[in-house]
């Protein structure tokens, strides 16, 4: 339409530029040539606003496809399965692990929210059938009362006071609370597994094992394609900049595929094959600090045998004599200044520093005995990352270690991320793989996949260029979903420079 209209108006310019102007009579000819001309174009006007607003109108009417939410929520659903996992403890199925780590970050942060994660430790207990009483916690008479006082719903304000005038006494009342709920687990531990152990066999009774994994990887694929490919979103990337019309143009997309296919060759079943091994490849190359962790334990697989049963066995002769010091204390300020409690004061730190010495390393006990007992030497990367993944305080420890700048909540994201990953899809590379393996995944990449006509080198897949090479590949894929959602890119253009017209 631009060009026919630059066109017309460069042919008009020329008529008019040899219309003589001599006598008064042309002079009027020529006015009444440019009134024509100028009366056809507000009609030529009024008809390309017309068809405009005809064309972008669609575009104010986009609503979010309802299905999305609802398949949302039927995957949320599937997360039952978490609780018959595998590669975890019944510890990790009540996320204890996870709470108790929110605990002490919420203890930096207000008391409201220690107090809220309290009571979520509380009610897990309760979800697997274990009603924690004030005699529960025995290792501390100022944490029992605490708890005796959330337990009967004491008011914020209530528990504020209580908690002020007991911390100047003793100001580990956190730490306690922490270790003395991984002892209330230890001593349930069987009755827990029983209860998980239940809860799957009632499942098995209607369901086949695998019903519901392969259930979750299909409704993850279709919402991930509903998400794609509804028309409201991809428009609204648009707008927000996610996606950048610029790269979005047709000779744009040309290049891209150029660079990767053969002319005649490009193929999207192809193009959509290797982005998903290129994401498995660099989930490989991410997580590079926790595979090789896993496979240095695997190296030395029999220093973790009964690694849990030989912690427990020493940490029952401490957590005795923790348990019988604040017993004869019962009744007394564990501070008090009086002579005849100095002694009593003196072992009381002994035995709870000692205590505490176990409980800090019981996650990774745990982890330790899970590597001896669920993997093998020929377990392969994906059987690493499900163990990974189904274990919240080794990711977050190993990562920090890592990088100590990270935030915890950005760590949590990823370790979100990463299990959502593991658990709904299927894969080409981290399932066939050991992880002991020493392939030169590169090289087998390359070569597959230049056999299918895609030009993909070994230096793309360097740890420098693989974001790149990705990123390519997605803007291709994004442009075959963009075009399945009915979106023209130049009626995306059209639409934001019109508007950007009418609010000069």
């Amino acid at each position: 339409m631009i060009e026919e209209l630059s066109k017309h108006y460069d042919e008009f310019k020329k008529v008019l530029d040899i219309l003589p102007t001599n006598f008064k009579s042309n002079i009027s000819k020529k006015i009444a040539c440019i009134n024509d001309e100028y009366e056809k174009d507000n009609i030529l006007i009024q008809n390309v606003r017309e068809e405009i607003e005809r064309r972008i109108s669609v575009f104010d009417n986009l609503v979010e496809n309802e299905d999305i939410k609802k398949y949302k929520e039927k995957i949320e659903g599937c997360n039952i399965v978490y609780e018959w996992n595998n590669y975890n403890t019944s510890y990790e199925k009540m996320h204890l692990d996870y709470y108790l780590y929110q605990l002490n970050k919420c203890y930096k942060e207000d008391l409201e929210s220690v107090n809220s994660c309290i009571r979520t430790i509380i009610d897990s207990f309760k979800m697997v059938g274990i009603n924690l009483k004030k005699e529960d916690f025995s290792f501390n008479s100022l944490v029992a009362s605490y708890i005796e006082k959330i337990l009967d719903n004491s008011s914020e304000q209530e528990l504020k006071k209580y908690f002020e005038e007991i911390y100047w006494k003793n100001s580990d009342i956190i730490k306690i609370l922490e270790i003395n709920i991984k002892s209330i687990y230890l001593k349930n531990e069987k009755k827990i597994d029983k209860y998980y152990e239940a809860r799957h066999n009632k499942f098995l009774k209607e369901y086949k094992e695998n019903d519901i994994n392969e259930l979750r990887i299909r409704l993850s694929h279709e919402y991930s394609k509903l998400i794609a490919q509804d028309k409201y979103l991809n428009f609204k990337k648009f707008l927000d900049n996610t996606y950048q019309l610029n790269i979005y143009k047709k000779e744009e997309i040309e290049k891209k595929k150029n660079l990767y296919f053969e002319e005649g060759s490009y193929n999207v079943p192809y193009l959509e094959e290797l982005y998903n091994v290129l994401e498995e490849y660099n989930v490989i190359l991410k997580y590079k600090y926790l595979l090789d962790d896993i496979k240095s334990k695997l190296q030395s697989k029999d220093t973790l045998k009964n690694a849990k049963a030989k912690m427990l066995k020493e940490l029952s002769k401490v957590e005795s004599k923790l348990v019988k010091l604040n017993s004869s204390q019962n009744k007394k300020s564990l501070f008090g200044k009086a002579k005849n409690d100095e002694k009593w004061l003196f072992n009381y730190k002994e035995a709870f520093n000692e205590v505490v010495k176990y409980y800090d390393n019981f996650e990774q006990t745990n982890f330790d005995e899970l590597v001896y007992s669920k993997l093998t030497q020929d377990s392969t990367v994906l059987d690493a990352l499900n163990l990974i993944t189904s274990n919240y305080i080794y990711f977050v420890n190993k990562t920090i270690e890592q990088d100590d700048s990270r935030n915890i909540n950005e760590i949590d994201e990823e370790y979100n991320k990463l299990k959502d990953y593991v658990n709904c899809n299927n894969f080409i590379i981290i399932n066939n793989i050991a992880l002991l393996d020493e392939k030169q995944l590169k090289e087998l990449i390359v070569n597959k996949y230049n056999l299918e006509n895609i030009s993909i080198t070994k230096e793309a897949l360097l740890t420098d260029n693989l974001s790149k090479t990705m990123e390519d590949i997605t803007i291709l894929i994004n442009n075959e979903n963009i075009i399945l959602s009915g979106i023209n890119v130049d009626d995306v253009y059209l639409y934001i420079e019109y508007k950007k017209m009418n609010s000069e």
